[in-house]
């Protein structure tokens, strides 16, 4: 993906989530700037911070006039020049812009162009500043934007990255490594999923199956089908809690097989309460929205 990390199908793999009020964050390595408790000020952004792509190795084939490496007069430009360039899919472009490790990982524009198949597509590039991170080395901060996406092919696909690039000063110009060396996702502030969940049970409440599907990712929802259809067939006060973490779902299965074990880190559960029946209902951030996923059971206490 350009450029989060290659994977067969899963696109995000994240470290850390915030926490807020009834929600909990999700704990891990790197902390996301979401929910704080206290009642103190939300951020309106969350990060998740993803690894780059390991490096393998190839042997080193014969180069065309085609693929011979262009020269850019900064670090800056260099970045740029092979983001831009792969944000309109020319590739060929991109890989005269790599640098010699860049180029024995990937010997040909081929195979190079053939790589690009599991990376995520760019539609926007914003490069910012640079600053030194060894001899003849620097890294570039980018901003780049996404086809925003949530589905069991590519997992989540944020509508925002913050990546790290480095350039490598060679052969009297600057060259970009094949990753980044870092990835972070933005995403929205968890504060904002149980409004997205509020405006689908009231739909539910109203019976409008149609009005709720439009808030959803899907239009089939994961988990118990009956606790979906429970606001319609139940009168009386509905009410929406703050966002819990995922990991405290009952039935996580079909979410995990759905979107891999990182569904873990980037859905929220966010409680409903019912005249007769309780339930959590499980969202996504799809783009600056939160987007309903499915249900899920409250589990009971012992």
């Amino acid at each position: 993906m350009p450029f989060l990390p290659s994977r067969p199908s899963r696109v995000v793999q994240v470290l850390g989530v915030g926490a807020l009020g009834l929600a909990v964050g999700i704990g891990a390595t790197l902390a996301v700037g979401g929910l704080r408790g206290g009642g103190g000020p939300v951020a309106s952004v969350q990060r998740l911070d993803l690894p780059a792509t390991p490096a393998t190795t190839a042997p080193a084939t014969r180069t065309t006039d085609q693929e011979k490496p262009v020269v850019a007069g900064s670090a800056r430009a260099a970045v740029q020049r092979f983001l831009k360039a792969t944000a309109r899919q020319d590739f060929t472009a991109a890989y005269r812009l790599l640098d010699a490790a860049g180029r024995r990982r990937y010997p040909s524009a081929a195979r190079w162009t053939r790589a690009q198949a599991d990376r995520t597509a760019i539609t926007g590039v914003r490069v910012g500043a640079a600053r030194p991170a060894g001899k003849r080395l620097m890294d570039v901060t980018v901003r780049l934007t996404h086809p925003a996406a949530i589905d069991p092919f590519s997992g989540l696909v944020p509508a925002r990255t913050v990546q790290v690039w480095r350039a490598r000063s060679e052969g009297g110009g600057w060259r970009v490594a094949a990753d980044p060396v870092s990835v972070r996702a933005e995403l929205p502030s968890d504060q904002r999923a149980p409004d997205a969940v509020t405006a689908w049970v009231q739909r539910l409440v109203g019976c409008d199956r149609q009005g709720a599907t439009a808030l959803q990712v899907g239009a089939d929802l994961y988990g118990p089908a009956d606790l979906a259809e429970a606001p319609c067939k139940q009168r009386g006060r509905w009410t929406v809690g703050g966002p819990r973490r995922f990991d405290e779902a009952a039935e996580p299965e079909a979410y995990v097989a759905a979107f891999g074990p990182d569904v873990g880190a980037w859905a929220r559960l966010v409680p409903v309460q019912g005249p007769d029946t309780r339930f959590h209902v499980v969202v996504g951030p799809l783009g600056d929205a939160w987007r309903v996923l499915g249900t899920d059971p409250v589990q009971q206490a012992k």
